[in-house]
């Protein structure tokens, strides 16, 4: 257990952080009063799913004062297993540099956060003060590093923090700690008004008439269906596996269905949901949604690996049916997820930084300087490609290039 000493005068004293092996030992109200209502990936129901999947060995950290019940923070630690290919959770691709430098074939770390793949945000009770809540960051930051020195291992991995996750982690961020901006970013969409017409008003009119063709165009060639995503995964994982195969990332069905599989079953028929497109009877292409409060998330899409007409499926079924859908059912922002964000950007979704980093252990980085230039490759695409589209983009890039 270790301590961490908060000077706020809201929560006075010692912070200790106790290591948990389950969420079933945590009581809901608990978790609940501490993470983000609006967050999906925080919720106890999501994690406490990915941790009965056993998919990945989890240790959760929970920071406390002494001899009160209330979560100031908590901090998910999940082994990392590179064997699976699969981008969104194996650290070490993302810090290849690291792993070169280290001389090593396999682990780096742990991979803290939640498991969600993208925009990561932190566990942390948003109540308190900054620097409160860098205390209690600190204190996770420790208990972090002494659950990876115990297990021989370098670094602890955030993949995918959002903006707010970031400048919240900067105060803790020190010597020997690596971070780089990601290679895709976070896009969302705010709904403006009642249905969809009201969001093609808000559209560049060039954007506008550009939206009406690929809708018109689908909907002349396809038929969707929204059908609980439970009902769907056997047709849906596969046509995922071969647009990411297609971008050269290894994924398994096993892998993306253990995914999907999760979503269902931490949220449930209602909220977990699949859109199929289908070309002349067949399913072409089909959009992952999953609802939260008031957001909707479009976690994925997948179509078919051969020379079936795509009759603007890819907008159809990430973009402009999720965005029927939340209007039909309340909600106030599709959150469209990462990658394609030029595309999405031009139908009217904010384009929002990522940001990877890697906690070192105390005495446990490796001792050779790691290459920077894959790191500042990335920075300057992105210089180049807010150069040419400034409109796109959010300020708080400017901290980040």
């Amino acid at each position: 257990m270790t301590h961490q000493t908060i000077t706020e005068p809201e929560v006075p004293g010692l912070v200790t952080v106790e290591p948990v092996s389950s969420l079933s030992d945590i009581p809901e109200h608990s978790w609940d009063d501490v993470a983000d209502p609006r967050d999906m990936f925080q919720s106890r129901a999501w994690l406490r799913t990915l941790e009965r999947s056993g998919d990945a060995p989890v240790t959760y950290l929970i920071a406390r004062q002494p001899g009160h019940p209330r979560i100031l923070g908590a901090l998910p630690l999940y082994d990392s297993l590179p064997s699976r290919g699969d981008y969104l959770y194996w650290p070490e691709l993302h810090f290849q540099d690291l792993l070169h430098a280290a001389g090593a074939d396999g682990r780096l770390g742990l991979l803290a956060g939640s498991r969600a793949g993208f925009g990561t945000r932190l566990i942390v009770d948003r109540t308190l003060p900054g620097p409160a809540r860098a205390a209690v960051l600190d204190a996770l930051r420790d208990a972090a590093r002494a659950v990876a020195a115990d297990r021989g291992l370098p670094y602890t991995f955030f993949l995918f923090l959002d903006a707010s996750a970031w400048r919240d982690l900067a105060p803790v961020v020190r010597d020997g700690d690596h971070h780089r901006l990601a290679s895709v970013a976070q896009t969302e969409l705010e709904l403006p008004g009642d249905d969809f017409e009201d969001y093609l008003a808000t559209l560049p009119r060039n954007t506008r008439t550009s939206v009406r063709r690929e809708v018109g165009v689908f909907a002349r060639d396809c038929a969707t269906e929204t059908v609980p995503l439970r009902e769907a995964i056997a047709t849906v994982a596969p046509m995922i596996v071969n647009v990411r195969a297609r971008h050269g990332m290894a994924y398994g069905v096993d892998t993306v269905a253990r995914r999907l599989s999760a979503y269902a079953s931490a949220l449930g028929d209602a909220s977990a949901m699949a859109v199929l497109c289908r070309v002349r009877g067949r399913t072409a292409g089909a959009g992952v949604m999953c609802r939260w409060h008031d957001r909707l998330y479009v976690t994925d899409f997948g179509r078919l690996d051969d020379e079936a007409p795509d009759p603007f499926v890819y907008f159809n079924a990430a973009i402009y049916e999720p965005v029927r859908h939340a209007y039909a059912t309340g909600l106030s922002s599709v959150v469209t997820g990462a990658g394609a964000e030029l595309g999405k950007a031009r139908r009217g979704s904010a384009v929002l930084p990522l940001v990877h980093l890697a906690w070192a252990t105390a005495g446990g980085h490796p001792e050779r300087r790691a290459d920077t230039a894959p790191a500042e490759n990335r920075k300057e695409h992105w210089r180049r490609l807010r150069g040419a589209h400034p409109r796109y983009f959010h300020p708080v890039w400017d901290e980040l290039l």
